[in-house]
């Protein structure tokens, strides 16, 4: 049977929901920009003009959860990376976006650049449970209005799995476009195969962006996933209870729900979880076992809705819970320093320890493969299972049986695991980078989204 993490009853996620239809409909929203504003008002919302601040009703709130769609698929720029969500199982959100990386070469933490987001997809193409590619760091040699499509275009060229990448105005929204139609070759590709997602952030507590919301805003119409991710700092951006923050992103998830919702219906939403608590010293983000608890409370208010869900929180046993609570995606592997670095490392091996964490919760599998009373009456007092067809069988099943093939088992429960783990790592992501790209982008695809984001450089004012 499965494993399995509950953290509310559903007496308890009722209750979740009557705590945010409070927030939404007594204190409101305030939404900055004009344009989703004024599109809620002439849906019929409350409103307060001079403070723009929106009233959500149970109505509207609904009608949004009933236009998402309940499941749909992550397209790869690879075919055989199709990932469709809800999923069965927990898998990865490389994450993004530090502003440093560790050079796998020197070893030194220092500001990331263009290639370094490429490299992060191309380490990020061979971790076995990643599916989904956020950019993991940002360009710091490139223009910064035009940032978001460099780092864009670096992801998609660096793996051939689903990516994700944000906006942060519209003036990209168009130059983005024209590179998924270089890449998938018609707007009708890009409804069909949802290779790219873009990720939102509300501003916590109870806002939704002006500039990053409107370069959404012009995506209508063309089915690109939104990931609609808040970001509160427990403590510091929303109330230092795991329940009340719970509740807070609720009304920020929705709320925006809401928005795109209204402007396009059936406009495919993922429900985004990610917190960590402020360190009540210094008021820093930390992570925290705490932002394990909120992404489990926030995975089974997705679920409540019947949603798909990421959360934050992959990438270390601390936050092992995580794996068990059932959310489609978890984003977190690879960064370190509270999430101010990457290092590519650190995509390896914390990818081995979801590994060992999605193992956990396959459960105790009960089947032909593993009810093996014969086998103990074959052998009876003294006997040894080592030569039995269903020991070499299951041996060989990481279902039942895991071995890293990567990281020797006699590192496992080692004073020095972290470190020699590290060392095997770093000769691996040397391997990656010094050998070919897998499937490469086609020379003249890439030719073609150079050229876009020259031509955005180029017109920037």
């Amino acid at each position: 049977m499965q494993v399995k993490i509950s953290v509310f009853s559903e007496e308890e996620k009722r209750l979740a929901h009557q705590r945010t239809m409070e927030i939404l409909s007594e204190t409101g929203v305030w939404i900055k920009s004009d344009r989703a504003f004024y599109l809620l008002k002439d849906a019929g919302a409350k409103t307060d003009d001079e403070r723009r601040i929106v009233y959500f009703t149970e109505e509207m709130v609904r009608n949004a959860v009933d236009a998402a769609p309940k499941r749909f698929v992550l397209g790869g720029r690879s075919p055989r990376y199709d990932y469709e969500v809800p999923s069965k199982e927990s898998r990865h959100l490389m994450s993004g976006i530090t502003t440093n990386i560790y050079d796998p070469y020197t070893g030194e933490r220092r500001e990331s650049l263009k290639a370094d987001v490429v490299n992060v997809g191309r380490i990020f193409q061979f971790a076995e449970t990643g599916i989904a590619c956020w950019t993991g760091c940002s360009a710091a040699d490139v223009p910064e209005k035009t940032h978001c499509l460099h780092e864009m275009a670096a992801i998609i060229e660096g793996t051939s799995k689903h990516v994700q990448f944000e906006l942060s105005n519209p003036y990209e929204s168009k130059y983005a476009l024209e590179i998924l139609r270089a890449v998938c070759g018609s707007d009708e590709e890009i409804r069909r195969r949802k290779i790219a997602s873009v990720l939102y952030c509300p501003v916590s507590p109870l806002t939704q962006d002006k500039s990053m919301l409107e370069a959404y805003m012009d995506l209508a119409g063309y089915d690109i996933p939104v990931n609609i991710y808040p970001m509160p700092m427990i403590g510091m951006t929303s109330p230092a209870s795991i329940f009340s923050t719970v509740c807070q992103i609720n009304a920020e998830v929705l709320s925006a729900m809401v928005i795109f919702e209204t402007l396009s219906p059936g406009w495919p939403l993922i429900y985004g979880v990610a917190s960590g608590a402020a360190d009540p010293v210094t008021g820093a983000y930390v992570k925290s076992g705490e932002a394990a608890l909120v992404s489990l409370g926030g995975t089974e208010m997705a679920r409540y809705y019947g949603l798909p869900c990421a959360v934050t929180g992959g990438g270390s046993f601390e936050t092992m819970p995580t794996y068990l609570g059932g959310a489609d995606l978890i984003d977190g592997i690879g960064t370190t320093d509270n999430g101010m670095a990457v290092s590519l490392e650190m995509i390896l091996t914390e990818d081995e320890i979801a590994k060992r964490c999605l193992r956990i919760g396959k459960g105790i599998r009960i089947g032909e493969d593993t009810d093996l009373t014969e086998d103990i009456k074959q052998e009876g007092p003294g006997g040894t299972f080592l030569s039995h067809r269903s020991s070499l069988k299951n041996f060989r099943n990481p279902d039942e049986l895991y071995y890293s093939r990567m990281f020797p088992a006699t590192l496992r429960a080692t004073t020095y695991e972290k470190r020699d783990s590290l060392q095997i790592a770093n000769r691996r992501v040397k391997e990656i980078l010094e050998g070919p790209v897998v499937d490469a982008l086609p020379a003249e695809v890439k030719e073609r989204i150079d050229a876009i984001c020259r031509e955005a450089d180029a017109g920037i004012c």
